[in-house]
């Protein structure tokens, strides 16, 4: 088990969106600060890249497209503090209504560190011997009683800058917690390997420090070293 060090300027970085690509470019939001974390060796190759799984097709195809809108909102704020090109992250969006088999070999073949699955289904059996050496999470884990959020005005109103025709908002706040989880993740761990975003993952939530967003965590880390992300999905039921 290794002792990382957390730097409070991690994660800037490049979206990958079927062939779109974009790399906005901020200033650090602080001096790096030692928090120890055990963990196990990293494989990470400085990139995170989260893949998704969501319905863009059929009866549920709504609720994909909201959480499509969720995780580039998400990314967008983890972008806005940051100022030097540091570790990039990168977004793939693949259909989990369509050639599921074909999806998992795709994100596969991509290198993905951490696959997001539908908040409005549950996780297929086969799905954690399906991604390689990825971390898989099911967004429902975020939804309070099992249920998807339906968006307030306002986070519609953000969904809607990513996604101006979208017809539903169920699961872009489920979506968009998860993205910003896997970064805290990465930034906990120092390292963007699946193996580091799986022990990562618990200690995002495990602080006395609440903190509702990527810039207030990151600070709050510097500070504190620990910290409870509550998003916009609150605190987990």
């Amino acid at each position: 088990m290794l002792r990382r060090t957390l730097l409070a300027v991690v994660l800037l970085g490049a979206v990958t969106l079927a062939g779109c690509t974009a790399a906005p470019v901020a200033a650090p939001l602080a001096a790096p600060v030692a928090v120890p974390v055990a963990g196990p060796a990293p494989t990470g190759d400085g990139t995170l890249s989260i893949g998704t799984l969501f319905p863009m097709t059929g009866v549920n195809a709504a609720s994909g497209a909201a959480q499509v809108a969720g995780a580039e909102v998400a990314l967008r704020d983890i972008l806005a503090g940051q100022a030097a090109p540091f570790q990039p992250v990168q977004l793939i969006h693949r259909n989990s209504a369509g050639d599921l088999a074909a999806s998992y070999a795709d994100l596969v073949a991509r290198g993905v560190d951490l696959v997001l699955w539908d908040a409005t289904t549950a996780l297929p059996t086969d799905a954690e011997g399906s991604v390689g050496n990825a971390a898989i999470v099911a967004l429902s884990d975020f939804a309070n009683g099992g249920t998807p959020l339906a968006a307030d005005e306002a986070f519609t109103a953000r969904l809607t800058t990513a996604d101006p025709g979208i017809a539903a908002t169920a699961g872009g706040a489920e979506a968009y917690d998860g993205v910003v989880t896997a970064a805290l993740a990465a930034a906990i761990t120092g390292d963007d390997g699946g193996a580091s975003i799986e022990a990562g993952w618990p200690q995002v939530t495990a602080g006395s420090a609440v903190c509702t967003s990527w810039g207030e965590c990151v600070l709050a880390l510097a500070e504190t070293g620990n910290i409870d992300y509550q998003g916009i999905t609150g605190r987990r039921s």
